[in-house]
């Protein structure tokens, strides 16, 4: 029996990413939980192997895109290193 529920996972992302206050802490190991836009969201690096950064309560990060219903984040100072 096939589960009709089933959908692939599908990365999407953000034409204009946004900014998030983390309120969990996120690491590279870590999934953790931003405030955005007046919502909480389950958070994780956007390249998380890439990535030795430990981002702590209260700091913000930019929201690049969205796994589902995990929203996929950089560190402001690596996000500003791209742009």
């Amino acid at each position: 029996m096939t589960n009709t529920l089933a959908t692939p996972k599908r990365i999407t992302l953000f034409d204009h990413p946004g900014i998030a206050e983390v309120v969990r802490v996120i690491s590279s190991t870590e999934r953790g939980r931003v405030k955005f836009k007046a919502s909480f969201w389950p958070a994780r690096f956007y390249h998380p192997s890439q990535s030795d950064d430990c981002v702590l309560p209260t700091e913000q990060v930019t929201v690049v895109g969205v796994d589902g219903i995990t929203l996929l984040v950089m560190p402001i100072h690596a996000s500003a290193q791209i742009a």
